[in-house]
């Protein structure tokens, strides 16, 4: 058994992002995993906009203690968005700001970053509009490939298993049935 952390970003509920995070939660659950779910959108938790100054001196708040117990317990941490302006939804950037902080998820020694969440598993979903190949010829999947995995995947000591990025996700749901069959699959 896993304990699964999902993390959903995005601002509808009635979204493909959302049912493609349900449809995961499921067959998790269905293996025989502990899933915790987080919209970061509607849960009770909601932290302000981070701000620079306290970037290397921040206060434990209480919602970092809770969002920090949640990825302390997490074996894996699975992350669901649409992919928005080349990268994450805002709220999910602020939401690594604030948790994967200086002392709990990194430190540095001997003025060499040292990733303190080893042993946890990262798979990133996301969708965009236009045909996948059109990511694929820009550099785009890679560059957010890239990001997540030497940026803070890595830096933070965890693997990334995972990068499944759909694309051609338009308003006339053509591939929709086919991306949801595929999620599960990914357990």
């Amino acid at each position: 058994m896993k304990n699964t952390l999902i993390i959903v970003a995005h601002p509808r509920t009635q979204s493909l992002t959302m049912a493609l995070a349900n449809s995961y939660k499921e067959a998790a659950i269905k293996a025989g995993n502990h899933v915790e779910f987080l919209d970061l959108y509607r849960c009770e938790k909601q932290q302000p906009f981070f701000t620079f100054e306290k970037a290397n001196a921040l206060d434990q708040t209480e919602e970092m203690s809770y969002f920090q117990a949640q990825i302390g317990k997490a074996d894996e941490i699975v992350f669901f968005f649409p992919y928005w302006w080349g990268s994450m939804p805002a709220i999910l950037k602020n939401y690594l700001d604030w948790n994967l902080s200086k002392g709990f998820a990194f430190t540095y020694e001997n003025g060499r970053p040292k990733g303190l969440l080893q042993g946890k598993n990262v798979k990133i979903f996301t969708t965009t509009g236009a045909p996948k190949f059109i990511y694929t010829l820009t550099g785009a999947n890679r560059r957010l490939k890239n990001m997540f995995k030497e940026q803070i995947v890595n830096f933070c000591g965890m693997k990334l298993e995972q990068c499944n990025i759909y694309g051609g996700v338009d308003t006339s749901g053509k591939n929709v049935e086919k991306i949801l069959s595929d999620v599960p699959t990914r357990i």
